[in-house]
């Protein structure tokens, strides 16, 4: 399904969003941050505790909130983190707090999104749900390893780049989530 493709893709763009900075984190935290090689803390730390800070949310929200309100809160902290990263690159030096605490927003952002997206994905198909979590799974990962081998490299040269790069895929994982929800609310119109 149309439907299934577009909301996987979406789901693996948000996450190559912050995923970028991971192949990265050798230049980003010695290289652009100044700081040592005992010091991946400041960037982990904060991309960790927004993870599991938005897995928690994602907890509280569900049955109190319905699936597209939750996901469309995880988008607007992933936009707010990734203009708040867009200004701290472009505006001044790369240095902690400020480097990384977009980061953790656009991971807390990201882990309340994703498990709703993936349950909306798993009820497209109820009798596959682990088939659908595995394939799920497989262009997440292949996403993921294309960005660690190719397109890191290319742009982990600056903190300009990197950012960039992050925002380009939540863009695109923003028009895709968009293009299922207009296939899906087409085809309720239709019925």
């Amino acid at each position: 399904k149309r439907e299934f493709q577009l909301l996987a893709l979406a789901v693996s763009c948000n996450f190559a969003g912050f995923f970028v900075y991971i192949p990265s984190a050798p230049v980003f935290v010695m290289q652009h941050l100044g700081l040592g090689h005992n010091d991946f803390l400041w960037m982990f730390g904060p991309i960790v505790s927004g993870i599991m800070f938005g897995a928690f949310l994602s907890g509280k929200l569900a049955g109190r909130r319905d699936t597209r309100t939750i996901v469309n809160i995880g988008y607007t902290l992933m936009f707010a983190a990734t203009a708040a990263n867009l200004l701290q690159a472009f505006l001044i030096t790369p240095a902690v707090p400020w480097a990384v605490l977009p980061l953790a927003l656009y991971t807390t952002g990201m882990s309340l999104a994703a498990p709703s997206m993936t349950l909306t994905l798993m009820d497209q198909f109820p009798h596959l749900r682990g088939t659908v979590s595995s394939v799920q799974g497989f262009i997440q990962t292949m996403m993921s390893t294309l960005l660690a081998g190719v397109v890191a490299p290319l742009v982990w040269g600056s903190v300009q780049n990197l950012t960039l790069t992050m925002a380009g895929f939540l863009v695109l994982g923003f028009i895709l989530r968009t293009c299922y929800r207009y296939r899906l609310d087409n085809r309720k119109l239709a019925n």
